[in-house]
């Protein structure tokens, strides 16, 4: 049996004006999509958490056969993937560069301003000059990408950390380190306001009319991440292809091949039949392209990946599929909703539809969120999907005399 799964992060959407009030699924000339949802299990699924607000990542983590709500954050992703190696005794927490007003009130009376908007060479800076003031023989700061991040060994537990977006525009003292542990942090924020205000990168930014980045913002703390091995648990070898690096180490921690894709979707057709070829029972091709188009608000792009994966992914490997003599299965998800009049991800349910080459069912077309409605089905839990696809034999059974007819 040959698995494919095609997972177009962020496709599903809400209907929109500029398209005749129709959603970007609705709007796309998909033929195959379309085909192949006539003819498969249709229904709806949710990758969202309930511990952490909609984002690719749990959407993604969910998608490979894990729960995202067993993770206490991200943080050790980051630090992972920078190829930091964490220790059992390690915390790793993001570290957001944030804006702070600065009119000499107490520290917990200034109000978040902004965060984010740093360049690689400003963060490289600002990370140095933290750990000259900040760093010790137990915990670092580190650049990693899109950001930083501490390493704490053996930090203190029991912290309540928010995201730095909750406190935006409001006094930040609702909003910083609460509960067991609490103090040694917050002395943290405190002390880099010291060091971060009047640093050199934020003198030019000053300059430049950009707001200072003069105080770190720690969340999403975590050990080292450690997910369910997907080839062990399901008997399959895998391989992820996928346009995205942030999924990289995620796919690598769950024992899965990440090849990384092409500009050209030729090239990655060709990339996923060598995987078969060569082998490997499933292959995801995972792109991220329709979300980042709701993000901008590009509801015409949006139509446009989803029509290019139609010609120039689905069908195709769909051909191969049929003409290589082996049984497959073939899925498709919308991983998590992007809404691109509010240009945000969303926790609406997603639409979805799996092709079984041994037998044909009868579906809703054309594939959209309100026809995958329509087939009664929804799994809330939707890392728990990767049982429908792939069927484990049961375990053998020991015989007993008395089923062998001895007594």
């Amino acid at each position: 049996m040959k698995y494919f799964v095609l997972l177009c992060s962020g496709a599903a959407d809400r209907k929109i004006p500029a398209l005749g009030d129709k959603t970007p699924l609705e709007a796309a000339e998909k033929p195959t999509f379309n085909m192949l949802s006539y003819r498969s299990f249709n229904g709806l699924l949710s990758n969202v958490s309930g511990k952490y607000p909609p984002s690719l990542d749990t959407a993604y983590l969910s998608s490979i056969n894990f729960d995202p709500d067993s993770l206490t954050g991200f943080a050790g992703f980051d630090a992972t993937d920078a190829g930091i190696e964490l220790t059992e005794e390690d915390t790793a927490y993001r570290c957001s560069f944030v804006s702070l007003s600065d009119k000499g009130e107490e520290y917990g009376e200034k109000q978040l301003l902004g965060c984010g908007g740093a360049a690689k060479e400003e963060i490289t800076k600002l990370v140095s000059a933290l750990n000259k003031g900040l760093s010790t023989k137990i915990k670092k700061f580190h650049a990693v990408k899109d950001g930083a991040c501490l390493v704490w060994k053996r930090a203190p537990e029991g912290a309540e950390l928010h995201c730095p977006c909750e406190a935006q525009g409001k006094k930040i003292k609702e909003f910083l380190p609460s509960g067991d542990g609490a103090s040694k942090l917050l002395s943290l924020y405190e002390k880099s306001f010291d060091i971060l205000n009047d640093h050199p990168v934020n003198a030019k930014r000053r300059e430049r009319g950009e707001k200072p980045l003069n105080s770190i913002w720690l969340w999403s703390a975590s050990k080292k991440p450690e997910l369910t091995v997907f080839p062990e648990k399901w008997k399959v070898s895998a391989t992820v292809i996928s346009d995205s690096a942030d999924i990289k180490v995620k796919s690598e921690l769950s024992g899965m091949k990440f090849v990384t894709a092409a500009e050209d979707n030729a090239e990655n057709v060709k990339k996923v039949t060598e995987e078969f070829e060569n082998g490997v029972d499933l292959v995801l091709f995972y792109t991220d392209k329709a979300a980042k188009c709701s993000l901008e608000g590009d509801a015409e792009g949006k139509v446009k990946v989803i029509e290019e994966l139609d010609a120039n992914v689905l069908a195709p490997v769909y051909e191969y599929l049929c003409g290589c003599g082996d049984q497959f299965k073939l899925l498709v998800s919308t991983g998590i909703a992007a809404v691109t009049e509010e240009k945000a991800l969303s926790d609406d349910k997603v639409p979805f539809f799996m092709y079984n080459s041994q037998r044909s069912e009868v579906g809703y077309k054309p594939f959209s969120e309100n026809n995958a409605k329509k087939s009664g089905f929804y799994l809330p839990e939707g890392y728990k999907f990767t049982s429908f696809m792939i069927r484990l034999p049961e375990p053998a059974k020991e015989e007993t005399q008395e089923d062998n007819g001895q007594q």
